[in-house]
């Protein structure tokens, strides 16, 4: 994958980021932190380039992840950037009404490797097997 994808992770676990940032090293994608889930949306307006997508744990001290979501969705400048929340538990139900709040993906807690990069390969439109763009 290119240097040139980042990700932005909104996780306030320690072992949790360090799990995340080490698959998105292996996946040779470029991230920035936030541990708090304040100012997400104008970390992601300040960032060059804009993260592909943005890593989103339900479950914030300073800030709620819906409403983080859905800030994201209003701004015509960040509305298009997939937003995988990451939880300790999806309900179906769950998942529809988070879809429905501007969710792309759901990972859950301890992450799975494979998914994770199946997600994010999807996320990028690369192949998780080669890690290559895929052909249009």
């Amino acid at each position: 994958m290119s240097n040139e994808v980042w990700a932005l992770v909104v996780e306030d676990d320690a072992h949790n980021l360090i799990a995340i940032t080490s698959l998105l090293k292996e996946l040779d994608i470029r991230y920035k932190r936030n541990t708090t889930g304040a100012k997400v949306a104008e970390q992601i307006d300040s960032m060059h380039p804009r993260p592909a997508f943005v890593l989103l744990d339900m479950d914030l001290p300073e800030g709620d992840a819906i409403s983080i979501a859905q800030e994201i969705r209003r701004n015509p400048y960040t509305a298009h950037i997939p937003v995988v929340a990451i939880s300790e538990q999806f309900t179906n139900r769950f998942r529809q009404r988070h879809r429905d709040l501007g969710f792309t993906a759901f990972l859950l807690k301890p992450l799975p490797r494979n998914d994770f990069k199946e997600i994010v390969a999807n996320l990028i439109g690369t192949d998780p097997t080669s890690q290559e763009p895929k052909h249009q």
